[in-house]
């Protein structure tokens, strides 16, 4: 335990270094501290988007429920890749150039600038829905660090506080830049681990052949394209799986990177490294999530069966590399959503919705205290292990898709659509999603982000289209 303690720190150790090095590196502006001066390639793009999209439900989440429900856990793969391919082409390319164009920081500040007839209710109603639900979900997060480190053994709270501290400080030190670049070392951290266990895990169990019999022996189900679901219930479970892929393109911290991307380019070499990233992603999850219900039968949580089953059959440095790299997705999301917080606290409402312009200096010091700010709320609910944080975490992807995305893409590409109406369908995704998710009857058939995406899509065109009239 004591080696596998000694790994995570050095583990640390070096993201606290990438802090500093990444404070020396920046312009010293306000503008590097929260976009890293809008200079970032496709391998630090693509990196950082899968790093940052991961979380800990890479290696706990879609384990669990690959050990539960089998293969049909790659109707994931099927909705994300068509998802992020969809980012990269219809969202990224001409978000990044009207945000360079028109020097907007952040989604709630290019809503303002696309619409400024109603851009301050724009701007506070996208900035209150990113700083509550991103302080909660980086709670979330947290704790979801601290149920892997308890599931491997070691304390809940201090791991907790350590991931808190490490997080918050060198994103502290380094804003924005420092989040991308440990993304990057974080993401090859994370794909080597879904690359080379699995393997070794079915090398183990006699080879792909006798991996595949002996879970069918285990329960056919598990290979099924159903999850053990048959007709229409097997069709509304592979569309609900599926269909995560379309809250990808409503993310604010994933559309950050595009803002932040050096060009079209960059861009579009990123999109091949995105969508590889998410083949690997789901596969070998899946591939985990077999492994440890072949491995180890019976566990109480299946979400952590991942670090237990590497706990109890490898030495413990091996040990300590894995749950570092479940540490990385951990905070190669938790960093982002920090600092965008920080972001959108500073610069959308502080800045842009009271008018409260800071100095340069001003400015980076006051994204400090937020970011700390943050970090210290987070950690403090997380180490509460309130059950209030799990409630809003569980469906928070699919409030923030559902209110952004569809939006978001007729705004880029409809030229008929209104700030009325993109401020309606934000409202709509939120109700439905929350609405959805807390009737247990609807719960049960399908999953939130579809009916809530359409109803954010219909309310943005339907009040465009009566604005329109109205004008007209």
């Amino acid at each position: 335990m004591s080696a596998a303690l000694a790994v995570c720190a050095l583990y640390f150790a070096v993201f606290i270094a990438i802090g500093f090095a990444a404070d020396r590196r920046g312009s010293g502006s306000a503008e590097s501290f929260y976009l890293g001066d809008r200079n970032f390639g496709a391998v630090p793009t693509a990196l950082s988007v899968g790093a940052s999209d991961s979380s800990g439900w890479v290696f706990t989440g879609a384990v669990g429920f690959a050990y539960v429900y089998g293969a049909s856990m790659m109707w994931i793969c099927v909705g994300y890749t068509v998802g992020i391919f969809c980012n990269y082409v219809f969202v990224a390319p001409a978000l990044r150039r009207f945000t360079r164009r028109t020097g907007a920081a952040s989604l709630p500040h290019y809503f303002a600038l696309r619409f400024p007839e109603c851009g301050a209710r724009l701007r506070l109603s996208a900035s209150a829905l990113i700083a509550v639900f991103f302080t909660v979900y980086a709670a979330g997060q947290l704790t979801s660090a601290g149920k892997v480190f308890e599931a491997a053994g070691f304390s809940y709270g201090a791991a907790v506080w350590a991931a808190a501290f490490a997080a918050t400080f060198y994103t502290f030190l380094g804003g924005y830049r420092a989040v991308v670049w440990t993304d990057v070392a974080q993401g090859v951290a994370i794909l080597a681990v879904l690359a080379l266990f699995p393997a070794a895990f079915v090398m183990q169990a006699g080879g792909w052949h006798a991996f595949w019999a002996k879970l069918w022996t285990i329960d056919p189900a598990l290979l099924s394209a159903g999850g053990g679901h048959t007709g229409a219930s097997a069709f509304a479970f592979a569309a609900g799986l599926a269909s995560g892929g379309l809250g990808l393109m409503g993310q604010p911290h994933i559309l950050q990177r595009f803002i932040t991307a050096r060009d079209d380019r960059s861009l579009s070499q990123a999109a091949v490294l995105g969508v590889a990233w998410v083949l690997i992603q789901a596969s070998g999850s899946t591939l985990l999530g077999l492994s440890c219900r072949l491995m180890l039968p019976s566990v109480a949580d299946p979400e952590f069966a991942f670090p237990a089953l590497v706990m109890q059959k490898f030495h413990p440095i091996i040990a300590g590399v894995v749950v570092a790299a479940v540490f990385s997705a951990i905070l190669s999301t938790l960093d982002s959503l920090i600092v965008l917080a920080a972001q959108t606290v500073h610069l959308d409402i502080i800045e842009g919705v009271c008018g409260r312009k800071l100095s340069e200096h001003g400015a980076k010091k006051a994204g400090r205290v937020v970011i700390a700010a943050v970090g210290l709320v987070s950690a403090l609910a997380a180490a509460s292990e309130s059950r209030m944080i799990f409630w809003f975490v569980l469906y928070a992807f699919a409030v923030m898709g559902a209110a952004f995305a569809p939006p978001l893409i007729l705004s880029l590409h409809w030229k008929r659509t209104t700030g009325r109406g993109v401020l309606y369908g934000m409202l709509a995704g939120v109700a439905v999603s929350v609405i959805w998710y807390n009737v247990p009857f609807l719960k049960a058939q399908l999953y939130e982000i579809l009916p809530a995406a359409a109803a954010s899509a219909l309310a943005t065109v339907a009040v465009s289209l009566a604005d329109a009239r109205r004008r007209g």
